[in-house]
Formats: structure tokens, sequence, C-alpha cells
């Protein structure tokens, strides 16, 4: 059992493919901060029976995605000091082992090296199967954005209001 899952208490309404509890065609993985490192996240990814790739084997593409919202969460409440909505800049993930269909997951995410303020981060994120077994293993490096270079970026106006309201708080 996690501790408060951050993903779901920190932003209502939250609609994400990976992380969302409202997506009801989403991944809906739940992550919390580690009470035994508190320098570390960790979480559970439960896939569907449709997240299959080949027969009886979990999509690897779900478990990438699965780490890339873990990714972009480690910096997000492990370095709360930057109001920032973290973004994926670039990936490098290792399959070490088949993640077997209708088998839960718990992924772990930690940051692996610092940057300055509004400087990229990388986080070094794992998937794990209910052994302790590594599956997946990697590295992402993840920026942050102010919220109006976001929004620059994403090509929208304005923040939706529980974006708006997570970052003020």
């Amino acid at each position: 059992m996690l501790p408060e899952i951050i993903n779901h208490t920190r932003i209502q309404g939250n609609e994400c493919f990976g992380c969302g509890v409202h997506n009801d065609h989403g991944l809906n993985s739940e992550l919390a901060i580690d009470a035994d490192q508190p320098d570390r996240l960790i979480g559970t990814f439960a896939p569907k029976e449709h997240m299959v790739g080949f027969p009886g084997i979990t999509h690897g593409g779900a478990i990438y995605t699965a780490l890339d919202c873990m990714g972009a969460w480690v910096p997000t409440l492990l370095k709360p000091d930057t109001k920032a909505i973290w973004i994926l800049r670039s990936a490098n993930v290792t399959y070490h082992r088949p993640a077997f269909q209708g088998q839960p997951l718990t992924l772990t995410g930690r940051i692996q090296q610092e940057g300055g303020d509004w400087e990229p981060v990388t986080v070094e994120v794992q998937a794990l199967n209910a052994d302790g077994g590594l599956l997946v293993s990697g590295e992402f490096k993840v920026t942050p954005l102010p919220a109006d270079k976001f929004k620059k970026v994403a090509g929208i106006s304005e923040l939706p209001p529980n974006w708006k309201e997570f970052l003020e708080t």
C-alpha cells in the first residue's frame, strides 16, 4: 500500500494518459514519495489486459509511458521550489526482461544528476516485477518550463484550471 498517491491528489482531475486517475483509457499508474527513502518516488502500474504486445507480454511502450510520468513527477516533488511543468527532453531505456501480462509492476525514480535552477535534470527510473526483478531501466532527462514558456511551447493561451492551481500552491 502506497502512502499519499501524489499524482491523484496534487492535481485534481488529472487526465494524463500515464498517471491520471480521471482517464478511463489511460494507464492509471500511482506514484508516491518513498517513506523509507524520501529522495525517491515509488509507484505501481497494473497493466490492463489490452496493453499486450506479444501474446502474454505487456507492451514495452505502456511501460515506457508509465516511466515517462515517473520521470516528470520526480523533480516535480523533489525540487518543489521550482514551480514548473517538467517535460521529457530525452530518454534512454533498456528492456531487460519481459513483463508478463496481468502482473503489476513496481516503478521507482530518483534524481541521478542535478541541474541548476531551471536546467534539466536526469532521472533514473526502473520497472520491477513482483519479485523485485529488473524489467526496464532508464535515464530520462526532463526540463522545467515555467507556465508562460510551457503555454508558448504547447501553443495554448491558458493552462487548465487544475494545473494553474497546482503551480500556485
